[in-house]
């Protein structure tokens, strides 16, 4: 009788099901949601140094300070409603508000050229901000859906394909940007293409999205009994309570807010900064420069996809504890990507050796997927939103500051010695922050997670009162 319960579980396990239809379709949210992130990161470029694109559209008259509070702008939103998001996506399902954020988002960005042109720096930071508000619901929302969709023999790798998405939008957005750019349509090209194909993927999902398997029509009663039962020690079947208490008294809790917040801050400094840096210091023109920028996205996705299926493989097989492995990966990303980093500063390398560095440092990264990333939903799945949520916008003060770090390091953006003190900075933070995780960090639920122990404590504190 077991053994016909593995043999079920194993063949369920490798059927193409509903659940890979909704974790692709997320995965495409993410992708142009940080396509929406990332396409000024390449656009700024071309907007204030027309000689690099198509010399036809105008050129803003923006310094070096201006462009970093335009590029920063979006962060400003992006940490005011992650928590929120968190709440409402665990008491209302997480397809609507994924809807609603994209949008909002695409809306947005199609008035990005306008916003630019007629109202300058002020109403660009207010787009952007805005913008930021919206897609603050994305991750929250994306980790409530896969903590009804992912089962626990295919957590890795359908969590990490997920937010893959968002080293593929920018390995899709960076030369798609530059191309465009050049393009007859000009700068303003970028924004209306990825704002138009934003609006198709809300539309999608909107007709084909679910919140879970009890909701969604047309699944198999098979695959709902596979994921339900994969999940039912772990997930609760209705909104409980959030223990804010204990979430933040949570030692495993901090030390996830530590990774997530040293994590921003030093690849932020690099994704938002990498294209002006090709560009001034490797002297490659707008059309390379999207090419070589995404160079390291295009390595980071596939060890993302790589490292999911790894660490799958080792859960089931019980080759080292979860908790191991989640501090093996995320010293991979980390304390690899500081040595890349370092590398770069000390050793005076030429033009392929520089990228290949910063590949290197960004590829590694592809570990925090399978690290502290998967982590909120090992402590807590019951509050896997609200945990991201929190994280998250605590990290994303990081977001803002990275930008206007490097404004303020970099008054010449010519100046490679001014470029290496800001890997350095990058190499540091992401060294402190896994040395707090691999001291503190752990992968086991927490007691808080469980309902029926939120309910004996309540029961508990009415009797003594």
């Amino acid at each position: 009788m077991e053994d016909d319960k593995k043999e079920e579980t194993k063949k369920e396990t490798f059927t193409w099901g509903e659940r890979h239809k909704q974790t692709l379709i997320l995965f495409f949210g993410m992708v142009i949601s940080y396509g929406l992130r990332v396409n000024l990161s390449v656009g700024i470029v071309a907007m204030t140094d027309k000689s690099s694109a198509n010399t036809h559209f105008i050129e803003l008259p923006w310094n070096e300070s201006a462009k970093s509070k335009v590029l920063s702008s979006f962060f400003w939103g992006y940490l005011i409603t992650q928590v929120y998001a968190g709440q409402m996506a665990q008491k209302y399902g997480g397809k609507y508000f994924m809807a609603g954020a994209l949008g909002v988002s695409g809306v947005l960005t199609i008035v990005t050229p306008a916003s630019a042109i007629y109202g300058g720096v002020l109403v660009m930071c207010a787009n952007r901000m805005v913008q930021g508000m919206a897609q603050g619901f994305i991750f929250p929302a994306a980790n409530v859906l896969l903590s009804k969709w992912a089962p626990e023999s295919e957590k890795g790798r359908l969590i990490s394909f997920v937010f893959s998405g968002t080293q593929f939008g920018s390995l899709i957005m960076l030369p798609t940007a530059g191309l465009l750019a050049s393009s007859s349509g000009g700068w303003p090209a970028i924004f209306y293409v990825s704002g138009a194909l934003t609006l198709v993927w809300v539309l999608v999902w909107s007709l084909m999205g679910a919140n879970s398997p009890s909701e969604h029509q047309t699944i198999s009663e098979a695959e709902k009994k596979f994921i339900i039962n994969s999940l039912s020690n772990t997930t609760s079947k209705k909104p409980l309570p959030t223990p804010w208490g204990k979430i933040f008294k949570s030692i495993p809790m901090w030390t996830l807010i530590i990774a997530h917040l040293t994590q921003n801050l030093g690849f932020w400094i690099l994704l938002t900064n990498m294209p002006t840096y090709i560009n001034y210091i490797l002297k490659f023109n707008i059309k390379s420069n999207g090419f070589l920028s995404a160079m390291p996205y295009l390595v980071m996705w596939v060890l993302i996809i790589a490292f999911s299926w790894i660490s799958d493989y080792i859960r089931t097989h019980g080759l080292i504890s979860n908790t191991n492995q989640r501090k093996m990966w995320n010293s991979l990303a980390h304390w690899g990507g500081a040595l890349a980093l370092v590398s770069l500063y000390i050793f005076d390398t030429s033009t392929t050796g520089a990228i290949v560095l910063l590949t290197a440092a960004l590829g590694l990264n592809s570990g925090v997927f399978t690290g502290f990333l998967t982590n909120h939903l090992d402590l807590a799945p019951n509050f896997a939103g609200t945990l991201l949520g929190i994280t998250n916008s605590i990290a994303n003060l990081t977001s803002i500051l990275g930008p206007l770090l490097v404004g303020f390091v970099v008054t010449d953006s010519s100046n490679k010695e001014q470029w290496g003190i800001v890997f350095l900075c990058s190499a540091a933070v992401f060294f402190i922050g896994n040395l707090f995780y691999v001291i503190f960090g752990t992968a086991e639920t927490q007691s808080w997670n469980d309902s029926s122990t939120n309910n004996e404590i309540k029961t508990g504190e009415n009797e003594n009162v």
